[in-house]
């Protein structure tokens, strides 16, 4: 019992915990915690003592909250955009691409405890470990001080540094959103075709269907082509995302 409550003020101690304090900006009551978030689960798998534990559990606890948080945040933000927006606005926000570049902003490799074959693996590196490490962090974040401090800590190192006009200005590509949904799937690229034009050469509507493995998915009709593709792309995204098991099975 002694020696335990020895290596925990002495961990407690040790001034790693006040550099990832001012690194994270929140206080950190129970170390044990941050330990296990910043453990990779080679260590674990490395080790006899099973009381070890890597940051696998609370990956998953911190995933669930990150998730939430900004899903909040983009519900409060965009009141007239419909689920697939929101749903691919938040994936682009919460990506492992993304968690790993706030990690590795925040310099959390530095704090990464790793084996020995993983360390001279460039794991501190490792966009994969970092990721996973910002979202533990998160858990950890969570069951030390609450949805209050893990809220704050995603709304500031997570939503204030991304430039949100500029993502869904890139959302608001229909054709590009959808080519990046079939690409995930390994499904075909989408066909645009051309069904109809009507009126005068000078003030045409154009009737455009989007196929998709040879499935028609949305149409869309517009003063031009491209605005008409868009439409159909549009409508496809939203087919696709209310009913997606089902147009997996039919896309197949």
């Amino acid at each position: 019992m002694v020696r335990s409550l020895q290596r925990f003020f002495h961990r407690r101690n040790h001034p790693i915990w006040g550099e990832l304090e001012k690194v994270l900006g929140v206080p950190i009551y129970n170390y044990s915690l941050f330990e296990k978030a910043l453990r990779h689960p080679s260590v674990e798998r490395n080790q006899s003592d099973k009381a070890l534990q890597s940051y696998e559990r609370l990956e998953f606890l911190g995933d669930a909250v990150l998730g939430a948080v900004v899903a909040e945040y983009l519900y409060i933000q965009f009141p007239d955009e419909m689920e697939g927006f929101l749903t691919f606005t938040r994936s682009k926000l919460v990506s492992g691409e993304a968690c790993a570049q706030i990690a590795r902003d925040l310099g959390i490799g530095h704090f990464v405890e790793l084996d020995p074959y993983m360390e001279s693996q460039m794991g501190r590196q490792n966009s994969s470990i970092l990721a996973n490490c910002l979202e533990s962090i998160i858990g950890a974040i969570h069951l030390d001080s609450g949805l209050t401090n893990s809220s704050k800590f995603i709304h500031r190192q997570i939503l204030e540094r991304v430039d949100l006009p500029q993502l869904v200005t890139k959302n608001n590509n229909h054709k590009g959103r959808l080519l990046e949904f079939v690409q995930a799937k390994g499904w075909d690229y989408p066909e645009y075709r051309v069904v109809g034009i009507d009126g005068p050469p000078h003030d045409s509507i154009f009737t455009v269907e989007v196929f998709i493995n040879g499935h028609r998915k949305g149409n869309g009709q517009a003063t031009s082509k491209k605005k008409a593709e868009q439409l159909a792309a549009h409508k496809a995204l939203k087919s696709l995302s209310s009913n997606e098991s089902t147009i997996h099975q039919s896309a197949v």
